[in-house]
């Protein structure tokens, strides 16, 4: 072992030369069983190959052919995935086999490649820090963790994230008790952490500034060590500054998509009790030790708890031993982490993935915890190696059980393929996609979006860029009249296919082909279809009905407002009125979106304001004044935002209203326009 003095580390170490015997064989077979069980059928389990897995590759391909410049010229640090920009490093590290052929196994084994770190500098804090005697338990024991089992067999930035993290401690330890020079070091690696993964951002800022505080007096001791960290600090935070600078609104769209509290009305100390109470649920033993029933079906190993339950007694004692060693950096970092692990997820709802960096400090306890009653074992007569041999056989039997269970019987634990479960489906219908198309080059196949999210970007993935079919629902047909002829196959999940036969507005339904589920049932249908003889009427009552005003009570100026409007399709009218620019409403299909108010008590108003999209618009007015009844119009337009904007309009004076008509029509040449609205503002 390394022989270092953890209060005052020099920088000039001595080291042991330490001889590559048993104990380092069994640490690297630890590594050798954590890759196996990583790679074996990497391409099988999980069972989907889920869009947030896809995009990393397919944005690392647009980065290279881009001469790793984003639209702007600049090196880019986030790239957008759904609306938001949360992905980073990922992607980077995607560009390593984005050049090559889409495949699975590339798209994921790079990603679990790189998790090996977790085990290895897991495995050598505990040697070289902590000084434990089963410091090669490491792999093993991160190789039987249930959550990090299934997440580090996928590309999600969550275990890029976590593994990093754990390097970052590791980097830390070798700064704080052997040499101060690896100071930078661990900047980078926390820096690393902070970008791999948004929910992590918490994680390590927290972190960090335990560390500052726990150890204050050790950074100033040696007067160059903060000006380094400074320094560091400044060159790793620069990107993500300048990002927030040119993308001031971005976080805010975050938490909003997130549905998190943290974009919400409330107060700062309702907010507070909100964080606290998600951050002691992360930490709750109920979530970790025991199958539950919040986290998505395909974020969970079925009947597994997401951390081995035989290990929380270990864990428990390894906590215990920390606590009454909180005067040595190691054993005090090991709780800090723990500590702060559950923040990040904190800010939203509590969900494996955000909350997955937790294993790091709970693989961390257990082991402590295992090697701390192995040598009370040991001190018993003939009673030393038995126990550490039952251990080892333990965790690879169990290893070895929960890899041969989750290829085997994954696929038919959970018999929700679409959207709300598995998201199954990506690659095996893109195979059959491809053969069909191969055998009926004629037909244009248009393919349901509602069986997965991001689609798209799924089906690019394994069939290219630009898409050789169509990404639509037969719901657009089914809402509108549309073109419809024999050589257009539709391919749609079992609840699309039963929705177009209740419609009353299709015949003629012949299946040309199918796919079925994991579970045999039929999961994909292609099919052709045609409009019934009299659809035109059929929409044309639809038309009437939809056209008719909805009429709903909204509390606006402490009063009880009534509120007429164009028919949504997405939000409730109140999401215009509630002040938060991150909530919308949008049009089912009017054109232009006509709302209406009426004030049971007379408002003050000069002018009116709507935040809105990007397309040209024409915004119209009309107030009715109370008492004498006299209606006065007001109007502008816009010719198209680059991003969302306010749109304004104001009136000759100041007038008490009773009854405001608001008009916004959108000045394209799009024939189904969905009109936007974000929010609404009275200008008094």
């Amino acid at each position: 072992m390394i022989q270092v003095d953890s209060s005052v580390p020099r920088k000039n170490i001595t080291r042991e030369k330490r001889p590559f015997g048993w104990v380092e064989l069994l640490f690297v077979l630890g590594l050798m069983l954590y890759l196996a069980t990583r790679f074996i059928a990497l391409d099988k389990f999980p069972i989907y190959f889920f869009s947030d897995e896809a995009i990393q590759t397919e944005l690392a391909g647009k980065l290279i052919e881009n001469g790793f410049k984003d639209a702007s010229g600049q090196i880019p640090v986030y790239f957008e995935n759904g609306g938001q920009f949360n992905l980073s490093l990922s992607v980077w590290l995607q560009a390593l086999v984005a050049p090559f052929e889409r495949s699975i196994w590339l798209t994921r084994g790079i990603s679990a490649l790189i998790t090996v770190i977790f085990p290895l500098t897991l495995g050598l804090a505990l040697r070289d820090f902590f000084k434990i005697k089963y410091w090669w338990f490491a792999p093993f024991v991160v190789s039987v963790i249930p959550a990090w089992f299934l997440h580090s067999r996928t590309a999600f930035e969550t275990a890029l994230g976590t593994a990093l993290f754990c390097v970052f401690l590791y980097f830390y330890l070798r700064y704080r008790m052997q040499d101060r020079d690896f100071l930078p070091i661990a900047l980078l690696f926390g820096a690393l952490t902070f970008y791999a993964y948004a929910p992590l951002q918490m994680v390590v800022v927290l972190c960090g500034f335990f560390m500052l505080i726990v150890d204050w007096n050790y950074h100033f001791k040696d007067k160059k060590v903060p000006w380094l960290g400074v320094i560091t600090l400044l060159v790793l935070a620069l990107p993500y500054v300048l990002f927030r600078i040119r993308h001031p609104e971005s976080l805010g769209q975050h938490f909003s998509i997130l549905q998190s509290y943290w974009a919400g009305n409330a107060s700062f100390f309702s907010k507070l009790g909100e964080f606290f109470k998600r951050y002691l649920k992360g930490l709750d033993p109920r979530y970790w030790f025991l199958p539950n029933q919040t986290d998505l079906i395909r974020h969970q190993m079925k009947g597994m708890a997401h951390f081995p339950r035989l290990l929380s007694p270990f864990i428990a004692l390894g906590i215990i031993k920390a606590l009454t060693k909180l005067k040595n950096p190691a054993w005090r970092l090991a709780i800090i982490a723990l500590l702060v692990a559950p923040s990040g997820a904190a800010l939203a709802d509590v969900a494996i993935t955000r909350n997955l960096v937790t294993v790091v400090p709970l693989a961390m306890l257990a082991c402590l915890g295992l090697d701390a009653q192995l040598n009370w074992l040991a001190n018993k007569p003939k009673k030393a190696l038995v126990p550490v041999l039952l251990v080892i056989l333990a965790l690879v039997a169990s290893t070895v059980f929960m890899t041969h269970t989750a290829i085997t019987k994954a696929p038919t634990w959970y018999q929700d393929y679409g959207l709300y479960g598995m998201q199954w489906g990506g690659r095996e219908l893109s195979a059959e996609i491809k053969s069909f198309q191969a055998e009926h080059p004629e037909k244009k196949i248009i393919v349901s979006p509602t069986w997965a999210n991001n689609t798209d970007v799924i089906l690019s993935f394994f069939l290219g860029d630009p898409l050789p079919v169509e990404v639509n629902s037969i719901n657009d047909w089914t809402f509108s009249l549309r073109e419809l002829d024999e050589n257009m196959v539709f391919v749609m999940p079992p609840e699309e296919f039963s929705n177009a036969k209740a419609s009353g507005k299709f015949t003629d339904f012949e299946v040309v082909h199918s796919l079925n589920w994991p579970n045999g049932e039929t999961g994909f249908y292609f099919l052709t279809l045609r409009y019934v003889d009299n659809v035109q009427e059929i929409f044309d009552r639809e038309a009437i009905v939809r056209a008719q005003p909805e009429d709903t009570i909204i509390r606006l100026f402490d009063q009880d407002v009534l509120v007429s409007h164009s028919l949504l399709d997405i939000g409730h009218i109140s999401n215009a009125f509630d002040g938060d620019s991150n909530t919308l409403i949008r049009g089912l299909e009017a054109n232009p979106l006509s709302i209406k108010l009426v004030f049971e008590k007379p408002i003050e108003m000069r002018g009116l304001r709507l935040l809105i999209g990007l397309p040209p618009s024409v915004l119209i007015a009309e107030i009715k004044v109370a008492g004498d009844g006299q209606t006065f119009h007001s109007g502008t337009q816009s010719i198209g935002f680059e991003k969302n904007d306010w749109l304004e309009t104001y009136f000759a004076g100041s007038y008490m209203v009773e009854e405001l008509k608001i008009s916004l029509r959108e000045n394209t040449n799009n024939p189904q326009p969905h009109i936007h609205i974000w929010e609404i503002e009275i200008i008094e």
